[in-house]
C-alpha cells in the first residue's frame, strides 16, 4: 500500500511584539506621470461625523486603556488632532503621510499628557495596534527645537527591528518639520562601523536599543546634555527580560551626564 506523499504548509508569517507601521494599500490605484502637490494644511479639514473607509485604527470597547502620569495635574482628553495645538508641519504629516483622520483612544488620553506642560512621567498600556507609537513620536517630534543642532528626544526599544521601524514611522510623521532623525544602530548591517570609529551623532531624535546607547554615550559619541524627552517603548519587555543591568547603567549615564 503506498502511502500518499504530503507538504507540509508554509510557516505562518511572525511579527515582532511591537506596534506594527500601517501596510500600504494592497492596490494602489493608478497615478498619473505628474506629480501632485500635497494638499495645504488649511484643506486638511476633517468631518468627525463622516464614516471613510480610509486607514482608522480599531477601538474595541473591551481594549485596555491605561495613562498614568505623576502629580495630579488635570488634562482633557483630546477628539481631535487640532485640540491638541500641533505645528501645522505636524498636522500635515499626520494627514497627508499617516492617513490619519482623529485620535485613537490611546492617543486622545494620553497626548494631552505628553504634549501640555507640566511635563511629567508617564506610563501608557494599550493593546497592540492601538497607536501607542503615534503617541511617544508626536511627544518627541513636538518637544524638539527644529533650530538646536543637539539630540534633544531619545527613544530606547528592546530590539532592532523595532527601532528601525519607529525611525521609519517617526520619518514619515516629520517629513515636514525638517526635525533630523538617527537610528543608533546601523539600518543596513553591511554599513556597521565600530562605535569606536563613528562620528558624533548630533541627530535631534536618536532611536536605538539598550546596549547600543550605552556604548554610544560611554564612547562619547552621544551627547544627552539637552535632552527634553525620553521614551522606553515595550518597556515591560525590557524590565522582564535581560535588559535590566543595562537600563540601570544608561539611567546612571543619563543622570551623570546631567549632574557634570
Amino acid at each position: 500500500m503506498e502511502e500518499s506523499s504530503t507538504t507540509s504548509p508554509p510557516p505562518p508569517a511572525t511579527k515582532s511584539w511591537a506596534d506594527q507601521a500601517d501596510d500600504e494599500d494592497a492596490n494602489p490605484s493608478s497615478s498619473s506621470a505628474a506629480e501632485t502637490e500635497p494638499p495645504s494644511i488649511d484643506e486638511l479639514n476633517i468631518d468627525v461625523n463622516k464614516k471613510s473607509p480610509s486607514k482608522m485604527l480599531d477601538d474595541p470597547d473591551d481594549s485596555n486603556i491605561q495613562a498614568v502620569t505623576s502629580g495630579d495635574t488635570p488634562y482633557t482628553s483630546a477628539a481631535t488632532f487640532e485640540e491638541l495645538s500641533l505645528s501645522p508641519e505636524l498636522l500635515k504629516g499626520l494627514y497627508v503621510e499617516m492617513k490619519f483622520e482623529k485620535p485613537s483612544k490611546i492617543q486622545a488620553v494620553s497626548l494631552p499628557m505628553i504634549l501640555n506642560p507640566p511635563h511629567r512621567d508617564l506610563i501608557a498600556q494599550a493593546h497592540n495596534g492601538s497607536g501607542k507609537t503615534t503617541c511617544f513620536v508626536l511627544g518627541m517630534l513636538s518637544r524638539v527645537d527644529p533650530t538646536q543642532q543637539s539630540t534633544q528626544a531619545l527613544c530606547i526599544c528592546p530590539t532592532r527591528e523595532l527601532a528601525i521601524q519607529n525611525v521609519e514611522v517617526l520619518r514619515k510623521m516629520g517629513k515636514y518639520t525638517g526635525i533630523s532623525s538617527e537610528c543608533s544602530i546601523p539600518m543596513d548591517k553591511r554599513d556597521s562601523i565600530p562605535i569606536s570609529k563613528r562620528p558624533p551623532i548630533m541627530a535631534q531624535v536618536v532611536i536605538g536599543t539598550p546596549g547600543t546607547i550605552k556604548n554610544l554615550m560611554t564612547y562619547k559619541k552621544l551627547g544627552v546634555t539637552r535632552l527634553k524627552i525620553l521614551v522606553f517603548d515595550e518597556a515591560d519587555q525590557m524590565l522582564a527580560e535581560c535588559f535590566t543591568f543595562c537600563i540601570t547603567v544608561l539611567l546612571f549615564l543619563l543622570v551623570f551626564s546631567y549632574a557634570f
